[in-house]
């Protein structure tokens, strides 16, 4: 089998063909919107006749100003984190704490171009992404540190169809994907199967979707996992899950009770790198959301089908 009997490559196989399939017309659309943005605005076969006239084919390209005058107006009034307290003075003292990290985080990271790149995006065709990453401090360091990157292509991200939220925190699965020549792979992982004796199929095989005769494609795939569990009140105020809760002896001896439980589920966000033969790495994402952030234009639900449109559109 092409997927090495692993089912989360089997997975995410399927997963990008599900985003392709339910996101066809508003990918076709949004790469006209971008190349028309770009100044190709004349359709192919007036060119062509054109050209083969010696007619020029003059374009006086508008809708960069149009497009300029929103992201402009963004980039003067630029998002930031912002974290509020709820009641006591204690709590304000922490909001503020937690602030100043998020704060020292957008400005190691340059965090402005990331949001730029994702508004512009969204303006110009419908929709932007930028993700959050961890990455080691120095190559000597085992410390990591938080960082907002930006995700220059759009079209590279497959992101959970189902999710309806403005943010995306309700997205149960997604790939980040690139095609890289496969030098640079076996750069990157010495070792690892490049797909050297791989055959190239017929039209509709989705394994020619994974790999060429000189690129392979690298996914990485984020997807949630979830496990009923029982949630415990302890009379010190304590919340716990019931699996991790010390013995009754230990409890007994601290004078501790146990006063309310619920049912009640762990969630956990599972990442891996891989490519259609293997897992090429993989751990458990640190957060509770998978940190792929969308930034939506103009949205409406038109039979059923959510249409994604920007500025460009309709011009």
């Amino acid at each position: 089998s092409q997927f090495d009997n692993d089912p989360r490559i089997e997975e995410a196989v399927k997963f990008l063909r599900l985003c392709g399939d339910a996101d066809a017309s508003n990918r076709m659309e949004a790469l006209e919107d971008l190349k028309f943005a770009a100044g190709d605005q004349w359709p192919t076969e007036i060119q062509n006749s054109r050209n083969l006239e010696a007619r020029p084919c003059l374009t006086i390209n508008k809708i960069d100003a149009y497009v300029r005058q929103v992201t402009n107006q963004q980039r003067q009034q630029r998002p930031r984190i912002k974290v509020h307290p709820t009641n006591t003075q204690a709590d304000a003292k922490v909001a503020e704490v937690i602030e100043g990290i998020t704060r020292h985080i957008e400005l190691n990271s340059n965090a402005d171009h990331a949001y730029d790149n994702a508004f512009d995006y969204s303006v110009r065709m419908g929709w932007g992404y930028w993700r959050v990453v961890t990455e080691y401090m120095r190559e000597d360091s085992f410390d990591q540190e938080i960082l907002i990157k930006p995700i220059d292509n759009p079209f590279t991200v497959y992101f959970d169809p189902n999710s309806t939220a403005p943010d995306g925190s309700d997205a149960e699965r997604a790939i980040v994907t690139t095609m890289i020549p496969k030098a640079q792979f076996r750069q990157m992982y010495p070792g690892k199967d490049d797909g050297q004796g791989f055959q190239p199929k017929a039209t509709g095989d989705d394994a020619s979707e994974w790999m060429t005769k000189e690129d392979i494609r690298i996914a990485e795939y984020f997807w949630t996992e979830r496990k009923k569990t029982t949630l415990v009140l302890l009379s010190d105020g304590t919340k716990i899950f019931k699996d991790e809760l010390p013995s009754p002896e230990i409890l007994l001896l601290a004078g501790i009770q146990i006063i309310d439980e619920r049912p009640s589920y762990k969630k956990v966000i599972k990442w891996c790198k891989l490519t259609t033969m293997e897992v090429l790495e993989e751990s458990d994402w640190p957060g509770r959301f998978i940190p792929i952030v969308p930034v939506y234009g103009q949205q409406v639900i038109v039979d059923d089908k959510r249409k994604k449109f920007g500025l460009v559109r309709f011009a």
